[in-house]
């Protein structure tokens, strides 16, 4: 038995138990006529063949060349509410692109990108207050405008490198991780626009707080913060999407004799890319309602539901499968000869024949990218100008 059969081994278990999957359900899955055969395979007392390797790295959430290499230590990630059930396999998934975007800025000579800045502070005795500075200082310095929400996005993209991936997960379950791998956000795609920018600014939290973060959750062994950090998450994202200032101008305007329509909250919660219960307790918490009793009284008021509900239909949409960053990157690499064809319709998750589709989705026209990648060699000569030949007009 080879040193090296044995680490192959060892790393399927490692792989298996960290996707939450029994051996007899993985065995199953790939074909093998018992569990036996998986279980010689992860002792190392039998060779994997390259199509069963193939088929437990897919099943696994894993790159082959992952499979098959030395693994790197596995990231942490920071749930806002695990699953109740079948949470490996959805942080299998989020962290099997995470590490895909790590190996494609490989490919083009790049290291994953951590330009978030770090506010290493002790959550336990963090204030709400704290927490309001903290969002009014980030949104001045990615300058995020009177609606935050339309640009925080693309601003945590373009400046702070952060990846936003629509993953198929649970309402309510963000995630989140940073590190060697880079900084990336996993968002539920399912959810309303408004419910993913709040998922957006709540994570965005957790990651400039990351290294606190970790000291809490090694603190207690668990991958969720505690309650109490999650308040301060909330209130950051409420501050960071509704700045005060913005918030109590707009209400102002849309007042009259310190009276607002219900129907103006609705249109004022869209127009923030909000939800109404975001913008109602961001009110109450800048003292327009003052009274809890009365807060939860307009927001049980059905009515408002109603009117609420209908005022979403034409401002529903649906993000983009994969970041187009990534896709763009992952094409780069293709490009430079650097992954094949076949690999980055394995990433795009398309069949080869469809690769120029799903490329057009994402805004790349093949034959326009082939073009500007291409060099031609041109003689330059200097001299006076007036000796060049002047090109000879056409008949």
């Amino acid at each position: 038995m080879s040193q090296e059969i044995h680490n192959i081994g060892a790393r399927i278990k490692a792989a298996r138990e960290a996707a939450g999957m029994k051996q007899e359900e993985l065995a199953r899955a790939v074909g093998f006529a018992s569990r036996q055969i998986l279980s010689d395979l992860e002792r190392g007392v039998r060779d994997v063949k390259a199509s069963e390797a193939a088929r437990i790295a897919r099943l696994l959430h894993l790159d082959l060349s992952s499979l098959l290499s030395d693994p790197q230590p596995k990231p942490r990630v920071l749930w806002r509410a695990q699953p109740s059930e079948g949470s490996e396999p959805i942080e299998a998934t989020f962290l099997q692109w995470c590490d895909r975007q790590r190996r494609v800025l490989r490919l083009l000579d790049q290291n994953p990108p951590d330009q978030l800045p770090s506010y290493d502070r002790d959550l336990a005795q963090m204030t709400y207050a704290d927490a309001d500075r903290l969002a009014r200082d980030v949104g001045r310095s990615l300058n995020l405008g009177a609606r935050p929400a339309r640009t925080l996005c693309d601003a945590l993209e373009s400046q702070f490198d952060v990846t936003i991936w629509y993953l198929d997960t649970p309402p309510g379950c963000a995630a989140c991780t940073r590190g060697a791998h880079g900084v990336s956000i996993l968002v539920p795609c399912g959810e309303a626009p408004w419910r993913r920018n709040f998922d957006i600014a709540h994570e965005l939290f957790h990651l400039l707080t990351w290294t606190a973060a970790e000291r809490e959750m090694s603190a207690d062994g668990t991958c969720a913060p505690s309650k109490r950090t999650e308040q301060l998450a909330n209130a950051f994202a409420a501050s960071l999407l509704l700045p005060g200032e913005l918030v109590l101008r707009e209400l102002e305007e849309r007042s009259a004799a310190r009276r607002v329509k219900l129907a103006e909250l609705v249109a004022m919660a869209r127009d923030f890319s909000v939800a109404l219960d975001t913008l109602v307790w961001r009110l109450h918490n800048l003292g327009c309602w003052p009274d809890r009793a009365a807060v939860d009284d307009v927001l049980r008021n059905p009515r408002l539901r109603e009117f609420d509900r209908a005022s979403q239909a034409g401002e529903w949409s649906q993000p983009t499968r994969l970041p187009e960053r990534f896709v763009q990157s992952a094409y780069a690499a293709t490009l430079r000869g650097r992954l094949s064809r076949t690999k980055l319709a394995t990433y795009l998750q398309c069949g080869l024949p469809d690769l120029p589709v799903c490329l057009a989705t994402y805004g790349i026209d093949e034959g326009l990218a082939e073009l500007t990648s291409q060099d031609i060699s041109l003689e330059f000569q200097t001299g006076d100008l007036d000796a060049i030949a002047m090109p000879c007009e056409q008949a």
